[in-house]
């Protein structure tokens, strides 16, 4: 069930969000949602959104969220010009849709996490400048500097993106890791919403198709259609992946790095290229499925799936029947595009922030933030007559 449409008489705050993915795939997502009322209680339909590549920035990240050594110069090059980007994708989303920002809400890349230590790189000054907008940027450090795990981030936005008035339903993040929110009914407040990351999903997806099919990436499970799984390496992969002390309950995990997938879509070098892909989506299902009903999901509920991988039809299939619920994409759901959820979200939690709620959940991070969520600049001020502007 959708929430009530906004009141025509209210006037919107535009608010607009940013993420890449851990697994880095060139994109910069922009999403500009429309935000009327305040608090939990605001309603953020989503007005425009764009994907913008990233070009040779998207080797520079991943360079460095593999630990390669390099100077600080290109450290600082980087993130001024990955801040850069982001200017150049907001104002154009902002353009086209004939509106000036309130808010601009920025992920920044993910390229370490392991709290206490984590870093969400971007130089943020470069979209403040443009823009001439509020920023937030640097969403996790809070909740991290209080004892948090930073992680996973996006829970209360999907509560305010998703939640039904009065049946419970599950949010699910089919990225580089896959991550889920457990959602009460909207009656019940926020107080039982749960997350947690669940194992590595795009990781392995990609690797199979790397390494079998000489593609990035199986395009809507096409190759994985044409195969007949092994079911006994399926559920091999499936152990494995429920296995990973880092995707357990109470250790948040939002960096994957990838290792993992070598491992697993190893299991299946002597299967045909199909088959292969057919058996690690098995597998995958099958592992998403069992940690999904471990931790709460209910049988014959909803399952709303997005990132990259929701559009993979075998993978949604699959997950269907083993979990034995409904599942559709966020785009059926709400009209919130697969790649679009976390950006949304992104806007969400900014203004929360902005209306002094703290928008990370002690019993998702594992503390509560002690000073209010994500750092922020404030919008530049007109110089006065003498041509200086404030100290």
């Amino acid at each position: 069930m959708l929430p009530a449409a906004p009141s025509p008489d209210s006037k919107p705050r535009f608010v607009v969000g940013t993420m890449t993915g851990t697994s880095i795939d060139g994109d910069i997502d922009v999403a500009l949602v429309s935000v009327h009322g305040h608090g939990l209680a605001m309603q953020a339909p989503l007005v425009l959104c764009r994907s913008f590549p990233l070009g040779t920035i998207a080797s520079d990240l991943r360079r460095i969220a593999a630990q390669e050594a390099m100077h600080a110069r290109e450290f600082a090059r980087i993130a001024l010009a990955f801040g850069e980007a982001h200017a150049n994708s907001i104002a154009a989303v902002c353009e086209q849709a004939g509106v000036k920002p309130d808010l601009a809400v920025l992920h920044g890349q993910t390229v370490f996490h392991a709290p206490p230590l984590s870093w969400q790189l971007l130089d943020p000054w470069p979209v403040a400048a443009r823009l001439g907008c509020a920023v937030r940027y640097d969403l996790r450090g809070a909740n991290i500097a209080s004892g948090g795990q930073g992680a996973p981030i996006t829970p209360l936005a999907d509560f305010i993106l998703f939640a039904d008035a009065a049946k419970p339903k599950t949010i699910l993040n089919l990225g580089g890791f896959a991550n889920a929110t457990l959602l009460p009914a909207r009656a019940a407040g926020p107080e039982g919403i749960r997350g947690l990351d669940l194992c590595t999903c795009n990781h392995v997806l990609d690797r199979v198709a790397h390494t079998r099919l000489g593609r990035a990436f199986d395009e809507d499970g096409r190759a994985a259609a044409k195969g007949t799984p092994d079911l006994d390496i399926a559920r091999e992969i499936a152990a494995r992946l429920r296995s990973d002390p880092s995707a357990q309950a109470g250790r948040p995990r939002s960096l994957g790095t990838g290792d993992e997938a070598a491992s697993l879509v190893g299991l299946t070098v002597d299967l045909g290229p199909f088959d292969a892909c057919a058996t690690v989506v098995e597998g995958l299902a099958l592992a998403l499925a069992a940690r999904l009903l471990a931790v709460g999901h209910q049988i014959g509920g909803t399952v709303v799936v997005a990132g990259g991988s929701a559009r993979h039809r075998v993978l949604r299939e699959r997950l269907a029947e083993h979990a034995s619920s409904r599942v559709e994409s966020s785009d059926e759901h709400t009209g919130i595009p697969v790649v679009m959820r976390e950006a949304a979200g992104m806007a969400v939690l900014g203004a929360l922030a902005e209306d002094g709620l703290r928008f990370t959940l002690p019993q998702v991070t594992g503390a509560t933030s002690r000073v209010l969520d994500s750092a922020r600049i404030s919008p530049a001020l007109s110089p006065d007559s003498s041509g200086n502007g404030p100290l």
